[in-house]
């Protein structure tokens, strides 16, 4: 099998060029033509070499979250609007004017001409469409609902958006609190406490063994910058390595369900997550067992990944779900019983939909709460740090000029 390029006529005599694989030109002109194409140029694929196929590779990487959100709104308003599926990827290729996006949306297009499915093009993808968006479009697909489905999916993606903005938001003010206080402690031990050392060389008098201690760490600091820094930063490089790692992301995962406060985060955040995702799964006609797996995908935290894998064969075993999960004690002891409830009703989209509600609304509410106490924690810190230093200054200065006195 080899690959060539082509160029061939659509049935509206626009331009397409793509790519296939088969034994010979003839073949490929044959499968063109079955596409209702018309075969212009066939010859073999130009190879590339490793710095492009990096750089394509780096393009294609550069599809963000934003761009498979708008995705999945044009298309819905395109089809909902009488485009077939063909045509709207072609008015949104068109229309496209970042070149990443362009060549996008032109695979996927290809590999519809192709014969693939819509859900099949998009499984090619799993760093821009997960799990999830896959089987719900496939849902969509055999139920004749596409538009529908592709909407529902462009509101779990905006929901958890604007969930991701809201923590975002209200951590850039803690952050940029602590990085002004860190400089400002830098430059107070670097650039005007070694100015002291000048004013206390000339002093008999023995310096307090906690200034002497600052006014060391300074003229390190100052003479050995670089190797400062790195004893400062290597540590947190060595964790960030370590977290990555298999057996690291496993104990990281275990320590957060053990911490109190960082805990309760976690859970609300999973819970909202994997309700969230179970609502428009079973919703949308999805089966609780396939919505559970896919729900693990979602899940973060490597042990709530683990439960949902284990109450996925407990359902394929013929046990209840919200039994099984209680078990865990993992998630919150309400949104497990109202799961159990939604099963014994069969509403278990609602009820799920319901407990993510609830569980959003008070992980709002919790970083809201933890932001109004870190601000102010950062800033009685950065202010204790610096007013040790200048009044332990200011007592060596008094002592000598008692002494001059």
């Amino acid at each position: 099998m080899n690959l060539y390029d082509y160029t061939a006529l659509e049935h509206d005599n626009t331009l397409a060029e793509g790519v296939l694989e088969d034994i010979d030109k003839a073949a490929v002109a044959k499968r063109l033509i079955m596409q209702g194409l018309r075969p212009l140029e066939i010859h073999p694929h130009t190879k590339t070499g490793k710095s492009s196929l990096f750089l394509e590779k780096f393009r294609t990487s550069k599809v963000t979250r934003t761009d498979i959100n708008f995705f999945t709104k044009q298309i819905a308003l395109l089809l909902n609007a009488g485009l077939s599926l063909d045509m709207s990827l072609r008015v949104m290729k068109d229309q496209a004017y970042k070149p990443t996006f362009k060549e996008f949306v032109g695979i996927i297009e290809r590999d519809l001409k192709e014969g693939k499915s819509f859900s099949q093009a998009l499984a090619n993808h799993p760093k821009q469409f997960p799990p999830m968006y896959v089987n719900l479009v496939k849902a969509g697909e055999e139920g004749g609902i596409l538009p529908a489905m592709l909407i529902k999916t462009s509101e779990y993606q905006s929901t958890f958006q604007d969930l991701r903005q809201f923590v975002i938001s209200a951590s850039i003010y803690p952050v940029i609190v602590m990085v002004v206080g860190i400089i400002a402690v830098i430059i107070l031990l670097t650039a005007i406490l070694p100015k002291f050392e000048i004013l206390f060389s000339g002093i008999d008098q023995q310096l307090p063994i906690h200034v002497k201690v600052m006014m060391d760490t300074a003229n390190f600091l100052t003479d050995h910058f670089f190797i400062s820094f790195l004893i400062l930063v290597t540590p947190i490089i060595l964790f960030i390595a370590y977290v990555r790692t298999k057996d690291g992301r496993k104990q990281m995962d275990h320590l957060a369900l053990q911490i109190p406060l960082l805990s309760t985060f976690v859970r609300d955040l999973e819970t909202t997550k994997i309700f969230r995702t179970l609502e428009v799964l079973v919703n949308n006609g999805v089966h609780l067992a396939t919505a559970l797996k896919i729900s693990s995908g979602v899940a973060s935290n490597l042990e709530f990944r683990r439960m949902l894998n284990r109450a996925t064969q407990a359902l394929k075993e013929g046990q209840r779900v919200g039994k099984k999960i209680k078990g865990e004690g993992l998630l919150p002891g309400l949104a497990v019983d109202l799961l159990s409830i939604g099963e014994e009703s069969g509403e278990v989209g609602h009820v799920c939909g319901q407990v993510a509600d609830h569980y959003e609304n008070e992980l709002r509410v919790k970083i809201k709460r933890l932001v109004s106490i870190i601000e102010p924690f950062f800033i009685v810190i950065i202010a204790i740090v610096t007013g040790y230093v200048v009044i332990s200054m200011l007592s060596v200065i008094l002592s000598i000029n008692e002494i001059a006195g």
